[in-house]
């Protein structure tokens, strides 16, 4: 058996429990992070893990922390354009979405040493800090539409029946609510096809004869990280620092799914069907991130920094309907089944943990250059339904492991100051996590940003683009002929930042 036929089985093995709907790119949405925060951390691309001295630097290298000099309050609102194109099956359609939302909010309180204090003292300046950086925006909007003469999404809930034993009294109070609902819309009966096995259950959607088929996602929400972090400077030669990062999920989807009869038989009962799906994500993870910063001349320095995985406390609420409508099969040809209460599961989450290298050049007064080295490991993306479902667990994480590798994230950075102002240009690419298509699921994000600073103020400004394209199965089949077609998305993202912030004594 193969390795991905064997991959198969398992998602199918997974999904046929009621109370887990869970897969791998559920995990993926929480573990890919882009950084966000302040102006000029993402003017200079979130290249922020040897510059130090910005509040986003808390939730890369929190070593930063030991540039400070002074005690600062900062806020940033952002606001973001999503624009998305879609292709699946030779056709194209294209969405776009925007959002207002606040990118981070903070305040450092600093001691920082003068006089002769500072020259006895080996620590010149300690500092604690306390705040949020937001690190993902869900809000976006996507569709896509193709012609199928080959598959139908309807196959894959008469295979969660089979995959329990076929269609009977145990399986109907046993199978996910997707496949009992298209059992209740008469879309799913046994096979009583020739040569067919009764006990089985089969999908009655004549895809042969050609269906529409079309999918639409509505997402909102985001992710924040609450941080509280301290650190210090030693002998203006080492900085280190530590941050305590709670992070907020919360995630709100509405997925549409149709498949309309293009063949126009009006006796092959079949006209449409209509599945809709809601689901609310909350949880709560907490991390650690550690970091140090190395000053070995005035000039240069250069930083590591290491994150310990988010464990995430997670709690999904979902539910479903589906519609169809039957053509001549019955005397009211629409069934409806709708979804009498929300189906409620808790489990644990563990995102990817990281590493980073990063180094800055210092050009005296006039600007920096700057560069940071990430290592992600998504495979080490882990679920924990709990006591009862470890043979659900140990699947869904070997699920991970063969969808997901390890990827180097490159950001870079550039600041040149000209009095009180600054411009700013930052380059960032995100390694594709994916393992089997490589060359999808990366992302490279253009930045550039303008800031001019007072004795006791600051204001920046900052523009980010944003691409990445995906590729997405809009359901999986056990049969080795399905044959199921990918869509390929291409989500073009771009967000205004301003930050304004107070330093004070």
């Amino acid at each position: 058996m193969s390795k991905s036929f064997f991959c198969l089985l398992i998602v199918i093995f997974i999904t046929c429990k009621a109370t887990i709907a869970q897969d791998q790119t559920d995990a993926l949405r929480y573990g890919f992070i882009q950084y966000q925060g302040t102006a000029r951390g993402m003017g200079i691309g979130s290249a922020l893990g040897s510059i130090g001295g910005d509040f986003s630097s808390l939730s890369v290298n929190p070593a930063g922390i030991g540039i400070y000099r002074s005690n600062e309050l900062s806020f940033s609102p952002s606001f973001s354009i999503n624009n998305n194109s879609s292709d699946y099956l030779g056709s194209s359609l294209s969405s776009n979405s925007s959002k207002l939302n606040l990118s981070h909010i903070g305040m450092v309180l600093t001691n920082a040493k003068k006089g002769n204090s500072y020259r006895r003292s080996n620590w010149k300046t300690a500092s604690f800090a306390f705040g949020l950086n937001r690190l993902l925006t869900f809000k976006n909007e996507y569709s896509y539409t193709g012609k199928n003469y080959s598959n139908s999404l309807i196959e894959r809930y008469a295979e969660d029946f089979n995959a329990l034993g076929g269609l009977n009294a145990n399986t109907l109070s046993a199978v996910n609510f997707a496949a009992y609902s298209a059992y209740q819309t008469y879309l799913i009966d046994r096979d009583f096809s020739i040569g067919g096995d009764s006990n089985k259950a089969k999908s009655y959607v004549p895809y042969e004869d050609g269906i529409q088929q079309t999918k639409k996602v509505f997402q909102s929400g985001g992710m924040n990280e609450f941080v509280i972090s301290a650190g210090g400077n030693y002998k203006e030669k080492i900085l280190l620092g530590a941050t305590l990062g709670i992070d907020r999920i919360n995630y709100k989807r509405a997925l549409q799914f149709n498949e309309e009869d293009i063949s126009g038989n009006l006796s092959n009962n079949f006209k449409f069907m209509h599945f809709t799906e809601n689901l609310r994500t909350e949880g709560t993870g907490v991390n650690l991130k550690i970091g140090a910063i190395f000053k070995p001349v005035l000039n240069f320095r250069f930083g590591i920094a290491l994150h310990t995985p988010t464990a995430f406390d997670m709690k999904d609420s979902s539910s479903i309907t589906m519609e169809s409508h039957t053509d001549s099969l019955l005397s009211n040809p629409i069934s409806k089944y709708v979804q009498d209460t929300a189906l409620v599961f808790n489990y644990t989450l563990y995102t990817p943990y990281k590493a980073i290298a990063s180094a800055t050049v210092l050009f005296n007064t006039h600007g920096f250059l700057t560069a940071d080295l990430e290592y992600v490991d998504y495979s080490s993306m882990k679920y924990d339904y709990g006591t009862g479902y470890e043979n659900e667990s140990a699947a869904i994480n070997q699920v991970i492991k063969n969808s997901y590798k390890s990827a180097v994230n490159i950001r870079v950075g550039a600041e040149a100051k000209f009095k009180d102002w600054s411009v700013r240009a930052g380059y960032a690419n995100y390694g594709s996590p994916d393992k089997k298509n490589p060359s999808y699921g990366g992302r490279t994000v253009l930045s550039g940003g303008i800031g001019c600073r007072g004795k006791y103020w600051f204001l920046d400004a900052a523009i980010i683009h944003s691409l990445q394209n995906t590729k997405e199965l809009p359901y999986v089949l056990a049969r080795s002929n399905a044959n199921v077609q990918s869509a390929i998305s291409s989500n073009n993202t771009t967000n205004v930042v301003l930050t304004y912030g107070w330093k004070f004594q």
